[in-house]
């Protein structure tokens, strides 16, 4: 399913890390670029995103922290002051909001990985497991993100069924947000998902600096092998001293 940015606030980026972002198949990465270009731009993407996420993770943190001192001092409150609204929930939303684009860039750069993978293993016929499975690699890691981010909601009561439109996700969010436990079940959640971001681009970091050293292993081997070839046939057909054979019949 397709999934546009409406405005939506948290309702709509919770049912959006609770979708799987088929939409970005396509790939983030540039096309018309070389294999070792593409793969070299994946890793610099993935690295950026890596930071993004773990800024985002401490402010998102840091404002689930405030909420729950808030609840603290307000035990078995159901009206939310406008002046904490203001200062915390809405920061709160803001930060998830860019948690749900650093999460949809990473499964794109997940996507584009596959595709990647996928062309390196047909162009470096003959190479290691380290490249036929990279692309199958990429695709494990996409699939299993998406598992454990369902799981993780879902632990904090967020049901995915809940998040079937928007409409239903508005709802939800309104009524978790009308107790002081609803909004630190948000909040809790919130920090959850943001850990799981983290640690997933994390993982893809790792995929892809696997795939770019099995690549320049690759082409170092080829080229060596090359050379060594050359080598040869200089030695045994052009050796100062010896006739040059006649090739013709």
């Amino acid at each position: 399913m397709k999934h546009t940015r409406r405005k939506g606030g948290l309702a709509l980026v919770l049912a959006l890390l609770l979708s799987s972002p088929m939409a970005f198949a396509g790939g983030a990465v540039t096309g018309g670029a070389t294999l070792p270009e593409q793969i070299v731009q994946e890793g610099t993407e993935v690295q950026q995103l890596a930071k993004q996420a773990e800024e985002v993770s401490t402010q998102i943190e840091q404002y689930a922290n405030m909420i729950q001192r808030y609840q603290n001092m307000v035990q078995n409150t159901l009206t939310m002051p406008i002046s904490m609204f203001n200062q915390i929930w809405n920061p709160l939303v803001g930060s998830i909001n860019k948690l749900e684009g650093i999460y949809n860039q990473a499964q794109a750069l997940g996507y584009a990985g596959q595709n990647i993978g996928a062309e390196l293993a047909q162009e470096y016929l003959g190479a290691g497991a380290s490249i036929k499975n990279l692309s199958q690699n990429y695709a494990n890691w996409n699939n299993s993100t998406n598992t454990v981010m369902q799981d993780t909601l879902e632990s904090f009561g967020l049901s995915a069924q809940d998040f079937a439109t928007e409409d239903q996700s508005m709802q939800t969010i309104q009524q978790e947000a009308a107790t002081a436990q609803g909004r630190a079940q948000v909040a809790g959640a919130a920090v959850a998902a943001a850990n799981v971001t983290t640690k997933a681009i994390q993982q893809l970091a790792t995929i892809t600096e696997n795939g770019e050293r099995a690549q320049i292993a690759y082409e170092k081997q080829q080229k060596a092998q090359a050379n060594a070839t050359g080598k040869l046939v200089a030695d045994g057909l052009f050796a100062p001293g010896t006739n040059t054979p006649n090739l013709l019949p």
